[in-house]
């Protein structure tokens, strides 16, 4: 039997979004979907102290629900399957396509022909899986991720991705030790999204603002009070570590959702501002995307100063300080915006 899913559609944001945020945008615009208005509609910092796991898909997350995590404007639901055994996850994604359904998998880069880490290092990595093929022995795989690959696969070789326990290996630490476990995320539409209009799309941005401003309880860095305590607290540990680097470790991992997630809102604003002839909107967003290129440097400084933490201390203390200065400006902005209309 072959089934193949159509449109599945490539959606590779820049290089700052991560491969959860691009395939998921796969997913919405086989929907007819613009991505930027979905997944770039919300704009948040959070995170709880010690969750973060070595995988290029990770997202801290306040809710269970990922996708009410990504996307909480829209009517969407999300659910990670665990197959207990490589033949349950390989018959679960089959079934999901037979009902129409992409499946978005983990996967292990050291196993696969097409990423630069083949037979190099381990990193856990997220695809789209759209078809299958039978008789040819084949998965149709998807990945927007550059170097980029769609089109069939040796069913062994995604076998073998997805089944890995994503090893450590001392020359790149960041994405592995996390066992892929031929685990699949799967995401719904609920229903008739909403329409663009001036009126949402300013309610939208007031409720990101209000999450921004507000302090609630609890341990976990929210908003941007909390994001001023998790920069500080990552600068202080950085201070203080010889050289396992385990602060650095975590914002490049941590980092990268915010990355996106900032660079994803930028392109909402300035994409919902063209089509709405509303300029400040757009301008707003320009700003917002400057933020976006803040967290590139923080993360490439955590990268080069695994080896010394203390040394890269102070400039990334200082780096930091820039950011949260820009990201003060920006939420003045919008808050601006708002009030003048």
């Amino acid at each position: 039997m072959k089934m193949v899913l159509s449109p599945i559609t490539a959606w590779p944001h820049d290089d700052v979004a991560s491969c959860l945020m691009t395939c998921i945008a796969t997913v919405l615009a086989r929907h007819g979907h613009d991505p930027r208005l979905v997944l770039g509609a919300n704009w948040d910092f959070y995170y709880a102290p010690g969750d973060f796991r070595r995988e290029e898909y990770y997202y801290p997350c306040r809710f269970a629900d990922l996708a009410r995590c990504i996307m909480p404007y829209h009517p969407l639901s999300s659910r990670w399957h665990a197959p207990a055994s490589a033949a349950a996850g390989e018959s679960e994604v089959k079934d999901a396509i037979r009902r129409g359904t992409p499946a978005l998998v983990a996967v292990d880069n050291y196993y696969l022909h097409f990423r630069p880490a083949h037979r190099d290092v381990h990193a856990a990595h997220l695809v789209v899986v759209y078809g299958f093929d039978e008789e040819a022995g084949a998965m149709y795989v998807l990945d927007s991720t550059p170097p980029g690959y769609n089109g069939p696969l040796d069913a062994g070789e995604l076998r073998a991705a997805r089944g890995s326990g994503n090893p450590l290996d001392d020359r790149d630490t960041f994405f592995a030790t996390a066992p892929v476990a031929h685990r699949w995320l799967e995401i719904e539409v609920n229903g008739p999204f909403p329409a663009l209009t001036r009126e949402w799309v300013a309610g939208v941005v007031d409720q990101n603002l209000r999450r921004f401003r507000e302090a609630p309880p609890g341990p976990a860095f929210s908003g941007q009070d909390g994001l001023r305590r998790y920069l500080d607290d990552l600068c202080a540990r950085a201070a203080t570590e010889s050289g396992d680097g385990a602060a650095l470790e975590e914002l490049y991992v941590v980092g990268w959702a915010v990355q996106g997630t900032t660079a994803l809102h930028a392109a909402f604003l300035m994409t919902a501002g063209r089509l709405l002839g509303w300029d400040r909107l757009s301008e707003a967003g320009r700003r917002v995307d400057r933020l976006a290129h803040h967290w590139t440097a923080l993360r490439m400084m955590g990268a080069h100063g695994l080896k010394a933490p203390q040394d890269m201390a102070p400039r990334l203390r200082h780096r930091a300080a820039l950011l949260l200065g820009d990201q003060e400006q920006a939420l003045l902005e919008l808050q601006w915006l708002l009030r003048r209309g």
